[in-house]
């Protein structure tokens, strides 16, 4: 095996073709930052370090944390008096809970066709005088943002960008998640910095109410305690997703995945039974109705000093790791030019903050295409169906039965990101030929 070295890291190379049966996630967070991040019991006051991290960074001082990016919403939003948010149908359901946990009517807009973004297009009807828009850049892909937020002050609208998913993407060099009236990040375990969970909220826009109670303000009582359970499940995941464990070991059991998640709820706490921000079909409110925050660390767990320092390793590097991802996404971009495989990346858009690399197959059934790349040892993912939210939107109802995710992290190397688009192509080719 090849191995290449990235921002001091090891990646899978480019020695053969079964490099490209990669992991569709890594953390970003290795194991010497995991430990390194103990550093936090002989420094200074970590969040305060990591407070002014993020204004230097964002170029902000009106910066205040929140337990998550889902918990900063909900605190956002049950300040504000308006009584009514805009936005996409089709988004992640945890925005739909952190909506209604403030005690919001959510008002559904379409996506923009062949894009995976509601544009300031889709906003224009709905945005009325007194609504709030919250504006999405679903897996890193940036949105019309600056055109959305003009909409919103020609109508009298406040506006709330969702910058979880794409935090480090720019637009017009300016970091995604500050054109707004408040910004919302994420350091949730899966996105680009992922230090277990927490988040924070940039405030770019002072006229509405004291900014500082966002400093104080949560939607459910909260405590702040080490993650010593997050730190053995990560240590855990950047085990198994060594690229030769996860050859030889790791994607043999994905079958056995859903009877392990049976055996793990069982003997789990009350709290522990709901993941955060699912609410079981029995138990789901009317749209209007308020719902009580989810008793799960995404809202009851404020950001430990521990977290502080790993978040404050990542920020120092957010710039290689940018420069790492756009390279990644330009080789998918490179490889589907000229096939039938859709990508959804607007002209010269940034993809410094992509999560993930969207593609659809138009004209396919999604199922088909998942089981011939699983029959290739490559498993893709999907995200959100959502449909139940997408009546009478028809480009939501499409992305949510089409739209197949691409796995975007710096350990990929871009041999294995090519090789994944080459068995994508050679899959829609035999499909043309049948």
């Amino acid at each position: 095996m090849v191995v290449n070295r990235v921002d001091g890291r090891s990646t899978v190379g480019d020695g053969r073709p079964g490099n490209a049966i990669v992991p569709f996630n890594v953390l970003e967070t290795r194991n010497r930052d995991l430990f390194g991040a103990f550093a936090y019991l002989f420094r200074g006051d970590s969040l305060a370090l990591l407070r002014t991290a993020l204004r230097n960074w964002i170029h902000d001082e009106n910066v205040f944390f929140a337990p998550s990016g889902e918990c900063a919403i909900a605190q956002v939003l049950s300040l504000l008096p308006q009584k009514e948010v805009v936005m996409p149908a089709w988004i992640c359901h945890q925005v739909k809970t952190a909506v209604r946990v403030a005690g919001k009517r959510i008002v559904f807009v379409d996506l923009a066709r062949n894009s995976i973004n509601a544009t300031s297009a889709e906003y224009e009807e709905a945005a009325k005088p007194g609504r709030i828009l919250l504006i999405a850049h679903l897996f890193g892909v940036p949105t019309d943002v600056e055109r959305i937020c003009e909409l919103a002050k020609q109508r009298d609208c406040l506006t709330i960008e969702d910058a979880v998913p794409a935090i480090g993407g720019r637009q017009n060099g300016r970091l995604l998640g500050t054109f707004a009236d408040f910004g919302v990040f994420s350091f949730e375990q899966s996105k680009r910095i992922p230090a277990f969970r927490g988040g924070f909220i940039v405030a770019n826009n002072t006229d509405h109410f004291d900014v500082a109670k966002l400093e104080r303000h949560r939607v459910t009582p909260t405590k702040q305690t080490m993650p010593y359970l997050p730190l053995a499940k990560a240590l855990l995941q950047n085990f198994a997703t060594n690229p030769l464990v996860y050859r030889q070991l790791t994607r043999r059991v994905f079958p056995l995945r859903p009877r392990l998640r049976e055996l793990l709820k069982r003997g789990r706490s009350p709290e522990g039974q709901q993941a955060p921000g699912i609410l079981n079909q029995q138990e789901r409110p009317a749209d209007d109705a308020p719902l009580k925050a989810p008793l799960t660390p995404f809202y009851t767990k404020e950001i430990h000093p521990y977290q502080a320092q790993l978040a404050l390793r990542m920020i120092e590097r957010m710039e290689k790791i940018g420069e790492r991802i756009s390279d990644l996404a330009e080789e998918y971009e490179t490889c589907f030019k000229e096939t039938g495989i859709a990508t959804f990346l607007p002209a010269g858009a940034s993809k410094s903050g992509l999560m993930r690399f969207p593609i659809a197959f138009p004209g396919r059934k999604r199922a088909e295409i998942l089981k011939h790349m699983s029959e290739k040892g490559m498993h893709l993912k999907v995200l959100w169906s959502e449909e139940e939210d997408c009546e009478g939107l028809p480009n939501c109802l499409w992305a949510a039965r089409n739209l197949i995710l691409l796995p975007l992290y710096t350990a990929l190397s871009p041999g294995s990101a090519r090789r994944i688009a080459a068995a994508l192509v050679e899959i829609e080719q035999e499909l043309q030929g049948n």
